[in-house]
């Protein structure tokens, strides 16, 4: 058969490249925290990667305290802190390394994010690094976003490659779609959830450089 060769690799933004969904939890906790109330980190995982259009946060937290909240004023600042939390935070541990050794094997590199561009985009921007991917899709792009794969289709068409010749970096099992190889790197947020899909999973990319994963993948 044919030798199976990985030629690009697309990253998933959120969680992945920053570990956005760490102060997206903690600064929700917070707010609960605040009514005295509890926002449990199993019943928030659920809905991670599936946009908060399936999850009613505001309401959870009214049916435990038992009134209405201002829920315009919370969200602004909600939001507010997580930005702040975001923007003070590092790039998680390994990315670097894995975008210099795609580099130099000369793999086409990529993103494929839920999230919109202007997030992404002005994130790549401020940490130096969007000039290193040729391709960058967003929510702007598609229709519907993960678990739905027109996301990482798009992206490894524009990349050149076919799915099975691209390696997916995600976080979470939504982004386990569209017939490209995962790799999963769970943050404190996905790590307890149903990984099951991913070719290969790691604690942190720290841990495996690159071309070993890409070994492993073709190999198994």
């Amino acid at each position: 058969g044919k030798v199976l060769m990985i030629n690009a690799v697309v990253f998933d933004f959120d969680g992945v490249i920053l570990d956005t969904e760490t102060a997206d939890y903690e600064t929700w906790r917070d707010l609960f925290r605040s009514y005295g109330a509890n926002l449990e980190l199993a019943v928030w995982a659920r809905f991670i990667g599936w946009g908060t259009s399936r999850f009613d946060v505001f309401q959870h937290l009214e049916e435990q305290i038992g009134y209405g909240v201002d829920r315009e004023a919370l969200r602004v600042e909600r939001r507010r802190r997580y930005v702040e939390i975001v923007h003070s935070g590092p790039v998680m541990p390994g990315v670097f390394d894995y975008i210099n050794e795609a580099r130099e094997l000369g793999l086409a590199l990529g993103i494929a994010s839920s999230s919109n561009r202007e997030w992404v985009e002005g994130h790549l921007e401020r940490l130096g690094i969007r000039r290193l991917f040729e391709v960058v899709r967003c929510s702007n792009d598609v229709e519907e976003v993960k678990p739905h794969p027109a996301l990482y289709q798009t992206a490894v068409e524009l990349l050149g490659a076919d799915p099975g010749e691209a390696l997916a970096i995600e976080d979470s099992a939504h982004g386990v779609t569209a017939g490209l190889r995962c790799l999963v790197v769970p943050n404190s947020v996905t790590a307890h959830m149903d990984l099951g899909h991913a070719d290969f999973r790691v604690g942190s990319l720290a841990e495996v450089p690159l071309g070993e994963v890409l070994e492993r993948v073709v190999g198994g």
